[in-house]
């Protein structure tokens, strides 16, 4: 999925012309039309004319058939050769700066710069002795040339030979001078080749680093169990793991618009900064109908623009499956629940009146018996009758008829309701103010709410020396919050986690379905419920709701509009 491209010195460096090759051909060949060219009166004349031409000619010739050696084997003119090769062509190109020395004169001093040249070329091909000493052999050379045509050693050549007396002055200065710009630019060219050779070695690390990066992110992408598929801003593919062409049941070619394979939507359902989610049905070859789900989202280049998108997707199918067969096992079971406490809370009293009927079908029962027994009859028939009452309205789906309520008129409602129940009688409901809000609920279903609340406050604080109960609310921002207190026995974590299951109640008192019923009235009135409770300490439930704005505003003391 990533291509890589070479980076290396050696691959840039063989892709460069090769320098002494290249110097010796077009020096050679220059030299060679600017002497043939030039008229006589405004060329170097002397003797060994012929051999200066003959001499640039065999150099031309051998510059010629190396550059055309290499084009057929590496389709390239100046090819860089073999060491042996390199070593080569720098003294080829020493012997030509010491031959248009020796023609134009040794006396001149200009022409001594360019023994620099084969100092300098050395430096991309041969290590840093061999540098040094291509920079000894130009100084030794020149000084060898000089001094041999000047001393009469060698005979005269062009404008080189045996001429008026330098002075030592101006020999040292010739000579010198020549030897501190050869040596200069071979240290130069030695610390250019150390430091080049330090940039080789921190790039090839770098390079391999790169590389197991690369091969790292490759082993990632490819091993991965989920769809990985990559677009460019046109919604084309440009790439995709083994996983999404498995998960799909087919091969996925780049290049081809992506609305091809998955039906996401053209253009794609897609924000700047923000990630979309998705989840479809798909026909996939010889798999059938498969979920796939994932997210597709924008893919950043270094400088942080979007350079395409990036499609991640996994196969929901097995687990939409397993997620339905347990959602259908959690129901039975709670169905079960439900049958096995209904029965348990409706044994008791079925099993009172038993007993009561065969008392009454004894002979003789006495008035005063009697009459007990019909209390107990009433009372047990009663309780029947609200397990039964409490389940159907647990069971039953809520049809509420929602209104406009005032709140304090509300609590007060509550309150009042409260202090009528004789069973609260000895527990106070501390004075707590109301905000003057109003809210949209169904009436009946609010009051049956805090009422079941009040009831198990009640219960909690029974054995309490000094109980406590307190009902309040207040207002933040755009939401209402109803708390009811107690300081009553609490609860323990376990009894928490069942504190909505239908008769998981601990009150002797009551059906078992209170905070069932409490549950279910605030989720489909789309309240919030909390709670929280400390074994000891006392018990805290807060309802959130939303506060309602009328158009015509609601009077104080309305608890309705």
């Amino acid at each position: 999925m990533l291509p890589r491209t070479s980076g290396s010195p050696e691959a840039s460096q063989a892709s460069q012309p090769f320098l002494p090759l290249s110097f010796r051909l077009f020096a050679s060949f220059g030299l060679l039309v600017l002497h043939l060219a030039l008229p006589q009166e405004g060329r170097a004349m002397g003797p060994g004319e012929n051999v200066y031409v003959l001499a640039l000619v065999l150099l031309l010739v051998e510059a010629a058939w190396e550059a055309g050696r290499g084009l057929p084997h590496l389709g390239r003119v100046f090819p860089t050769p073999s060491l042996p090769w390199i070593r080569w062509n720098l003294a080829l190109d020493l012997v030509l700066v010491s031959l248009i020395i020796a023609y134009q004169g040794v006396t001149q001093e200009r022409f001594s710069t360019l023994y620099i040249f084969p100092v300098l070329a050395s430096a991309f091909y041969v290590g840093t002795t061999e540098i040094v000493w291509v920079g000894v052999l130009s100084s030794f050379t020149h000084i060898l040339v000089v001094l041999g045509f000047l001393f009469d050693v060698f005979p005269a050549f062009g404008e080189s030979g045996p001429g008026p007396d330098l002075d030592p002055g101006s020999l040292t200065f010739i000579l010198g001078l020549a030897s501190i710009q050869i040596f200069a630019a071979t240290l130069v060219v030695v610390l250019i080749r150390r430091n080049l050779e330090s940039l080789k070695t921190d790039l090839s690390a770098s390079e391999a680093a790169v590389g197991e990066l690369s091969a790292l992110h490759l082993r990632v992408v490819e091993s991965m169990s989920s769809g990985l598929i990559t677009l460019d801003l046109e919604d084309r593919i440009t790439s995709a793991n083994p996983a999404a062409e498995a998960i799909l049941g087919r091969a996925i070619p780049a290049g081809r618009p992506v609305q091809e394979l998955l039906p996401l939507g053209d253009p794609l359902p897609i924000q700047r900064g923000r990630e979309h989610r998705f989840e479809f049905s798909i026909e996939t070859p010889g798999r059938g109908v498969r979920v796939l789900g994932g997210h597709l989202a924008s893919l950043r280049g270094a400088d942080g623009q979007t350079t395409g998108h990036l499609l991640l997707f996994q196969d929901l199918t097995e687990l939409k499956a397993l997620a339905e067969r347990t959602r259908i096992s959690e129901r039975l079971a709670t169905v079960g629940q439900l049958a096995a406490g209904l029965a348990h809370e409706l044994r008791n009293p079925l099993a009172s009146i038993s007993g009561c009927v065969q008392l009454l079908q004894t002979s003789g029962p006495g008035h005063d018996v009697k009459d007990r027994v019909l209390g107990i009859l009433e009372r047990e028939t009663q309780r029947v009758n609200g397990i039964v009452s409490d389940f159907l309205d647990f069971a039953r789906p809520g049809q509420p008829a929602p209104q406009v309520l005032w709140l304090p008129k509300v609590l007060e409602e509550a309150r009042g309701s409260w202090e009528m129940d004789p069973r609260a009688r000895g527990i106070p409901l501390a004075p707590a103010s109301a905000p003057e809000v109003a809210f949209h609920a169904d009436p009946l279903e609010v009051h049956r709410v805090l009422m079941n609340l009040l009831s198990n406050a009640r219960k909690a604080v029974r054995n309490t020396p000094a109980p406590q109960v307190r009902l309040e609310a207040r207002r933040e921002g755009d939401r209402a919050r109803i708390l009811v207190e107690d300081n009553g026995c609490g609860m323990d974590r376990m009894q928490l986690e069942r504190l909505f299951v239908p008769f998981a109640g601990s009150f002797e008192e009551g059906t078992g379905l209170g905070m069932s019923l409490v549950y279910k009235l605030t989720q489909e009135m789309g309240w919030q419920l909390e709670v929280q409770s400390h074994p000891g300490k006392g018990t805290t439930v807060q309802l959130t709701l939303p506060v309602f704005t009328p158009s015509i505003p609601v009077a104080p003391g309305e608890g309705r509009v």
